[in-house]
């Protein structure tokens, strides 16, 4: 059994986002890709996620554009992030990088998510 990680992330409208202080902590709103991959593995699979404030939701009229797996956080700090992300992974425990993919399909936009629908 094993849990899949991090293996790197980036966003391209902040870059490096793990370095970027917004204008507001309440009013936040990216979408950031992950790049996650079995432990002590080369490889990894992009996965996509919508980080947003409740503040940017409202402010920004975003309740019915956004997808229903995003991350909410606030206010918004990119260790609170990463603390969301890392109990995420938790959940996707599996035996293989099959069964951990599928898992974190559920909380993440997965770049073979299509491809994986139709194997089923």
């Amino acid at each position: 059994m094993g849990t899949p990680e991090i293996k790197s992330f980036d966003c391209i409208d902040q870059d490096p986002i793990d370095q970027w202080s917004p204008g507001s902590e309440a009013d936040v709103h990216y979408s950031l890709c992950l790049h996650i991959g079995s432990v002590g593995g080369e490889g990894a699979d992009r996965f996509h996620v919508v980080v947003v404030t409740p503040q940017a939701i409202t402010e920004h009229n975003l309740g019915r554009t956004l997808p229903k797996r995003c991350i909410m956080v606030s206010p918004y700090s990119w260790e609170n992030v990463l603390k969301e992300v890392q109990a995420r992974l938790a959940r996707c425990v599996g035996d293989d990088w099959n069964r951990q993919s599928r898992l974190l399909a559920e909380h993440f936009s997965w770049e073979f998510e299509e491809r994986a629908r139709h194997s089923l």
